[in-house]
């Protein structure tokens, strides 16, 4: 991890962000950690899923007192879930430095939080209203408070939480660090950064509509996360690309997703970070052969990947990023090829949707994924396809004797239907994937900066592939 090593960061938080599979710091982390570790105010204008999360995280595990169980770094968020996710972003980062952190939030029992205060936090991560209850309540003081994070700056503006973000702040030494993290920066948001940082140093990462799109033919399907895996074997079945690029956000993931989807029957080969040269190019020579049907790549790793024969680009995880996002899809529908960019959107990733398409200026059109029996339907029809090729080729005449004798003494067709299941494999039972929409919650995954997940579970495996 070249890039995070460069940032002169400590060895237990170096080994956190190696646990969680992330390869190279993004820009945001690039600019704000130097400047944070330094002790400086940061004003940060940049939209969701830029790696925020880290960007201020790594700081505060760097400079927490685990030996002091008091509050010393708190979070403001807009909402529940924000604070749901960020907390558990947070609780990663620290875990190699003994940093305990509590999401507070209304909705909750006041009890369960309070005994968490009581027992000693290092980090709070809230949202304004449910903060400003405990303090009410003297549950809570923030007077040990040495780094103030003001995240979604501007959604807190928008939901009308100015006056109790500033009450709050108003309780936090004045001798404290703040760093603010906003998407837009509207007059309100700089006045805010005027009357409580000092001398903040501005990183500006936001970009609408400044990248060209290519003309690929784009779609998304909202898939519950634990479900992408049925989703995207369900999308290879009908689909049937000549060869799909995958992209997960993590080298673990990668790994993981190509075991899994081996497991199920498909050619699938990972391409991360994590490999030798020799084990990239050996992997690389049997995708250009045809010898691979779905490769599985981190960023990092496809740097550089020239296949023209790239049919279908899935985006696995949503990239952290739009400029990431053309990156990708621009590897497929090269040498004049056409070509299909496809993102497995889970319902708490919807807003990076959007801001790819605010950032592009292109709405991807949403679509239902195929149901069961298409997609048994088209397996069906890819191997019939298949067999007529052998048939045309002459493929089995080696066999025309043995068959003989059986058709002798059975029916052709239950042959045929014998020797295709001792081929082939059983079927593979397939999972029903329940619809969900944007609004809808999930349990905060793991991961940072807008990536989602790390290491866990791509769902129960089934049968061979048919």
């Amino acid at each position: 991890m070249p890039g995070f090593l460069e940032l002169g960061l400590s060895p237990r938080v170096l080994r956190a962000i190696e646990a969680m599979g992330y390869e190279e710091p993004t820009p945001v982390q690039v600019q704000a950690i130097p400047r944070l570790l330094a002790g400086k105010d940061v004003v940060v204008q940049a939209q969701t899923g830029t790696g925020k999360t880290a960007a201020f995280g790594i700081p505060i595990a760097e400079r927490v007192n685990t030996a002091m169980p008091r509050v010393q770094a708190l979070v403001l968020s807009p909402t529940r879930e924000l604070a749901l996710q960020v907390a558990s972003n947070l609780t990663e980062i620290g875990q190699f430095v003994g940093m305990t952190v509590l999401p507070i939030y209304g909705g909750q029992g006041y009890e369960h939080q309070i005994r968490s205060l009581r027992r000693g936090v290092h980090v709070v991560v809230a949202t304004p209203g449910r903060l400003l209850d405990l303090l009410q309540r003297r549950s809570l003081t923030l007077d040990a408070v040495h780094h103030l994070v003001l995240d979604e700056a501007d959604e807190m503006l928008d939901m009308g939480f100015l006056p109790d973000v500033e009450r709050i702040i108003r309780q936090t030494p004045a001798e404290r660090q703040t760093t603010l993290f906003s998407a837009t920066m509207p007059d309100a948001i700089f006045q805010l950064a005027a009357r409580h940082l000092k001398e903040p140093e501005r990183i500006i990462l936001s970009r609408p509509r400044a990248i060209t799109v290519p003309t690929v033919d784009q779609s998304c399907y909202l898939v519950p996360r634990e479900y992408k895996a049925e989703a995207l074997v369900r999308l290879l079945d009908t689909k049937s690309p000549q060869l799909a690029l995958v992209f997960c956000a993590t080298k673990r993931m990668a790994a993981a997703l190509a075991v899994e989807l081996q497991g199920r029957g498909y050619r699938a080969e990972a391409l991360h970070g994590d490999m030798t040269q020799s084990q990239r190019e050996s992997v690389m020579e049997s995708s250009r052969a045809g010898r691979v049907e779905v490769l599985v790549a981190t960023d990092v790793a496809a740097r550089g990947l020239d296949i023209s024969e790239v049919s279908h680009v899935v985006n696995f995880d949503i990239p952290q990023d739009p400029d990431s996002y053309i990156h990708r899809i621009g590897r497929t529908a090269r040498a004049g090829r056409s070509g299909e960019a496809i993102t497995l959107v889970g319902p708490r990733e919807f807003s990076l949707l959007r801001v790819i398409e605010n950032t592009t200026g292109v709405r991807i059109p949403r679509k239902e994924l195929p149901t069961v029996a298409e997609a048994e339907e088209a397996e069906r029809a890819g191997l019939a396809a298949h067999l007529s090729q052998l048939v045309t080729q002459d493929a089995g005449a080696s066999f025309k004797p043995l068959v003989e004798r059986l058709a002798q003494q059975h029916n052709p067709i239950d042959l045929a239907a014998a020797a295709l299941s001792m081929t082939v494999g059983p079927g593979r039972e397939r999972q029903e994937i329940p619809k969900v929409s944007p609004q809808e919650t999930a349990p905060p995954s793991p991961g940072y900066g807008g990536r989602r997940g790390s290491g866990r579970s791509f769902g129960p495996r089934r049968g061979g592939r048919r």
